[in-house]
């Protein structure tokens, strides 16, 4: 048998993740101790009362903790102690918390400077080796940005363009492909002047 995982919450109470926690649709109720059941398509399936955690005395792990809803606190079978509790469904979500710790910690972090909201999406057929896709947006100034894609056929490897007209700025994800890839000249002309790259082949 699977030994079970017992968690730290506090220096009286840890807990567990019982069978039922994450699953959908069981038929069986597992270690899980305190469920209901639901008919569904003709067969009786599982679902835990507390989102899946168990909470344990931390003295005698091997008990898990009564909860009078009442009177508002845990009692543990062996030494009677009573633990005080203001929110039950509190104490499960910050033990839910606590399960994605190991998680977020190798977790990558993405800085996002700005927000954008989708107005206009476009894909251009071109009769060349090459295809185009247009993405006019909104930022969190409401200034337009308009997301141009440029990548070879039978590829979904891309350069990524990023014109602001409002701030007459052109810039490109450096993620992606390099220009100098695809393109030779990129040219924006706004009303009141034109913004250019030129990219060397040979570089």
């Amino acid at each position: 048998m699977k030994s079970e995982v017992l968690i730290s919450y506090n220096d009286k109470i840890c807990f567990r993740q019982c069978s039922l926690a994450n699953t959908v649709n069981s038929l069986t109720y597992g270690n899980c101790t305190n469920f209901y059941e639901k008919e569904e398509n003709w067969k009786r399936h599982y679902y835990c009362c507390q989102n899946g955690i168990h909470l344990h005395c931390i003295k005698h792990q091997e008990q898990e903790l009564k909860y009078d809803r009442p009177r508002g606190y845990l009692l543990c079978p062996i030494c009677n102690q009573e633990i005080n509790v203001d929110d039950i469904d509190e104490i499960y979500k910050d033990c839910l918390k606590i399960l994605n710790i190991p998680m977020l910690k190798s977790a990558e972090l993405i800085r996002i400077d700005d927000w954008y909201v989708p107005e206009i999406k476009k894909k251009t057929k071109l009769d060349t080796n090459y295809w185009l896709e247009t993405d006019v947006k909104h930022d969190k100034q409401n200034n337009t940005v308009i997301v141009l894609y440029v990548g070879k056929k039978d590829s979904s490897e891309k350069v990524q363009y990023f014109i602001k007209p409002e701030k007459c700025q052109l810039s490109h994800d450096h993620k992606d492909l390099d220009p100098a890839t695809i393109l030779s000249k990129i040219e924006v002309t706004l009303k009141d002047r034109v913004i250019s790259e030129v990219y060397d082949e040979e570089k």
